[in-house]
């Protein structure tokens, strides 16, 4: 009889488990602010995208909340994966993620993994571009730094993002590629590797050409390579050959943003977040945003199972890439 009682309590706290769970959806949803968790340092260009996109999709016919930017980019973005993971799956926390995460989920010391989290959306890419100082006598154009990488390896350092991200495999692409040994220099950011460039504390660059164009209008910095398959059609970038002109020949690993939630997060509220964040990229807002950032490429895409099934692959080949090259 005890046993039957019990029986039947488990099983109505079951049930209404999965009736509390159903009753969340997106009409609940927002019912409180929201966090935007930016997998940066305040200060990058990713960051200013951060920002943008909280504030555009706070207001009314949108998300409606306020929605506070958190940043977290410990433990390459280890931090921020581990603070989503610690809160409820109902889209009131969102994971800022990039394409530099397809690496980060595989090293050692990250204990949250892909298959905790579900992909609500890629946003935009970011290009990116490598620069000097204008008054370094001996780096004058690309042709100019391979030339002293070749007659003394190591002499040189480029200064770019985080130890496993898209930036560090791409620098190890480029080294491989033009048979180099440039060292890398992880930074949390890339407004710190463009001011130290600035500051003539680091040679070599990496960074969005946005990050760049204050520093080369003042006389400052000169770029000598794009990181992409075509030139940039901007003033200051037109002229500027991309790595593929000067003579490379990898395939270019290309950055993205976008939104990841934790695993168990509704449809339906997948479905308003990536709602509000595809009528940001429609905002004159946006528009104006990329008109100040010309690294900037609107690709919004909110397939969850195709963005899903690209990403896994793309973390399998990071996985390789990185075993192969000693990062993991």
């Amino acid at each position: 009889m005890i046993k039957n009682k019990i029986r039947k309590l488990l099983n109505l706290s079951i049930f209404l488990s999965f009736f509390s769970a159903l009753s969340f959806s997106a009409s609940a949803f927002p019912n409180k602010p929201v966090e935007l968790i930016c997998s940066t340092k305040a200060g990058s260009g990713a960051a200013a995208w951060c920002e943008m996109m909280a504030t555009e999709m706070s207001k009314e016919g949108r998300l409606g909340v306020p929605v506070t930017v958190l940043y977290k980019p410990g433990g390459s973005n280890h931090e921020g994966a581990v603070y989503t993971d610690s809160k409820k799956s109902d889209g009131h926390t969102i994971l800022h993620i990039n394409g530099s995460h397809t690496g980060y989920f595989n090293l050692p010391h990250f204990t949250k993994k892909f298959e905790d989290f579900q992909m609500v959306a890629k946003v935009e890419r970011h290009l990116y571009a490598i620069a000097v100082r204008c008054d370094d006598s001996e780096i004058k154009s690309w042709a100019d730094l391979v030339k002293i990488e070749k007659a003394s390896p190591g002499t040189l350092s480029m200064g770019s993002n985080k130890p496993g991200s898209i930036h560090h495999r791409q620098h190890i692409l480029i080294n491989n590629d033009q048979g180099i040994n440039m060292r890398f220099v992880p930074y949390q950011g890339t407004g710190g590797v463009v001011k130290d460039v600035v500051g003539s504390h680091l040679r070599v660059g990496f960074a969005q050409p946005g990050k760049w164009n204050k520093h080369i209008e003042a006389g400052v910095v000169c770029p000598i390579a794009l990181l992409n398959e075509t030139r940039l059609d901007h003033p200051l970038w037109k002229d500027v050959p991309t790595i593929g002109e000067v003579g490379a020949k990898y395939s270019i690993p290309h950055q993205f943003q976008g939104f990841m939630v934790k695993k168990g997060t509704p449809n339906d509220v997948m479905d308003k977040i990536a709602a509000a964040a595809k009528a940001v990229i429609d905002s004159d807002a946006y528009k104006a945003y990329t008109k100040k950032q010309p690294h900037v490429l609107p690709i919004f895409e909110d397939d969850r199972k195709s963005i899903t099934d690209n990403f896994s692959r793309n973390l399998k080949d990071a996985r390789k890439f990185m075993k192969d090259n000693g990062i993991i």
